[in-house]
Formats: C-alpha cells, sequence, structure tokens
C-alpha cells in the first residue's frame, strides 16, 4: 500500500502572543522531521500461515538537490536458537521506487510506504533493516541512510499432538497379551479437536486398533491404553496419534513412537518422545 503526500510550502505564518504584566511568550518552532524514519514493526499470528505476516512503513523525505528517491527493506528472521538471516522473497532486498519518478524533488515531498510479508515462518522472532537513498542529477548519490527496527514475533498457533511416550505392562487377562499405556499430548497453543490413537502391531501382530480422543487443550495431556499382541522385539508395535491427519498438525514429525519392548522388568517406561 502506498501513500504519497505532495504539498507547497505555507507562505507566512501567523503569530499570536500572549501577554502579561512581565513576560511575552512566542509560539515554539516546529521540530524539523527527520529525512527517514520508520514506524514500529508489527507481527500478525493466526492459525493460518499463510496470512501471518510482519510489516513495517518507511517515510521518506525531500533533501536539498533531491532528483530521485528509493528505499530497499530487508527482513531479518531467526528461528529459535538461530542467528538472524536475511529472507529471500519477491522484492525484499531491492531498490523500490514511486510510481511518480519526480516525488521527492520539493521540499515539502513526503513518500510514506508500507511494507507487509506473508506466510512467513513460526515461531520465529523478525526484524526490518530499511535502507533509504537519495539521489541527485546524473544520477549522483547524495545520501544513504538505514534504519533498523525493533524486534517481533510470529508466534505458532495450531496444534502440535504427539505421542509422548508409551508405557508396556502384562496384560493380567490373557496369555500372549500386552497392556500399552500412551502418554498423547498436545504442545501447541490451541485445542486439537477430536482425532484417533492407534495401536499397529508389528508382524504379524493382528489389525490395527484405535481409540478416539475428543479433543485436546494447550499444553494438555491424556492416557490412551490398549490390549494387544505381546511386544515383540523382533517386530515392536508402533503408537500413532492422528493417523487419518484430522488436526491440523504444524509438526508431524513426532505423531508416532515405536515401542522399545521390555527386556528384563515390565512396566518401566520403553519409549520417550520430545516435551
Amino acid at each position: 500500500m502506498l501513500a504519497m503526500r505532495r504539498s507547497l510550502a505555507a507562505l507566512g505564518a501567523g503569530a499570536a502572543a500572549v501577554v502579561s504584566s512581565t513576560v511575552s511568550l512566542a509560539p515554539a518552532r516546529a521540530a524539523t522531521p527527520p529525512r527517514a524514519a520508520l514506524t514500529k514493526i508489527a507481527c500478525h499470528s493466526t492459525l493460518n500461515p499463510a496470512r501471518r505476516s510482519v510489516s513495517i512503513v518507511a517515510i521518506m523525505r525531500h533533501r536539498p538537490g533531491t532528483r530521485a528517491i528509493a528505499v530497499r527493506f530487508t527482513l531479518l528472521e531467526a528461528p529459535p536458537g538461530a542467528r538472524p538471516t536475511p529472507l529471500r522473497d519477491g522484492d525484499l532486498g531491492h531498490w523500490k521506487t514511486p510510481p511518480d519518478r519526480t516525488l521527492g524533488r520539493l521540499p515539502a515531498d513526503v513518500w510514506k510506504l508500507r511494507k507487509p510479508v506473508y506466510n512467513v515462518a513460526a515461531p520465529a522472532v523478525y526484524r526490518f533493516r530499511v535502507t533509504f537513498r537519495w539521489r541527485g542529477p546524473h544520477g549522483t548519490v547524495l545520501a544513504r541512510e538505514t534504519l533498523r527496527s525493533g524486534r517481533c514475533a510470529v508466534r505458532e498457533l495450531r496444534p502440535d499432538v504427539l505421542v509422548r511416550s508409551v508405557r508396556v505392562r502384562a496384560a493380567g487377562v490373557a496369555p500372549g497379551n500386552d497392556r500399552y499405556i500412551a502418554v498423547i499430548a498436545n504442545r501447541g497453543l490451541t485445542a486439537s479437536g477430536p482425532f484417533a490413537v492407534e495401536l499397529s502391531p508389528g508382524a504379524n501382530g493382528g489389525a490395527p486398533q484405535t481409540v478416539d480422543v475428543s479433543s485436546l487443550g494447550p499444553h494438555q495431556r491424556v492416557l490412551v491404553r490398549f490390549v494387544g499382541p505381546a511386544c515383540d522385539p523382533a517386530a515392536p508395535p508402533t503408537v500413532i496419534a492422528d493417523p487419518s491427519d484430522a488436526v491440523d498438525d504444524f509438526d508431524r514429525s513426532n505423531n508416532a513412537l515405536t515401542v522399545r519392548c521390555p527386556a528384563v522388568a515390565a512396566g518401566s517406561v520403553v519409549g520417550v518422545a520430545g516435551a
């Protein structure tokens, strides 16, 4: 979105005096606005990754001798635990000029340019680096100025369903069976909605079993129990959270956990996923 303002300098100025018996007050001189400025950076987190955004507004004013102005936006992205790196997307890193190529030549000219960047990664911290350039006659660079915005964070709001651990116990009801107790968690920031949890037996272990979970709120967990064929270290079963992809899960790499069958004592924790 582009906004421009061009106006002529005011001719003359009214002056008012406030007089007391001993003091006369004249109006204060207005501060000269900066040649280049940035508004506060804005980050927008949403459940729809395509609508996550980071934006800023750059403001550029006339310098004596200006014949052309331009601005260049760089967006630095820092995922958790990583150093900031510039994004390569669209016109980031390229010079932009106003549609009116004469803008910037008059003392009252102002160019305001809003720069949004959509579909950014999350979670991550973002910061803009913006360079302003003024050119004079014959393309001579009169001045450059680089400003840096503050930082803001874009959060990942979607749920993250995972199999945190699986415990194996003797079934105690039928020979050749074990009980499988799975800890299913949601470490995301929104509720998951309904989904299934599946116990997929190893080779020759029979048909898969499923248990329905109505929903898991943010940072909640639930125990899901199965009774299945005895755990075979040569062909262990796997527990899968949301095998049908019903949840808009932002990290599916932790949705399945293959059980490690207990070697000695039943009842120990035999499979652990990320917290």
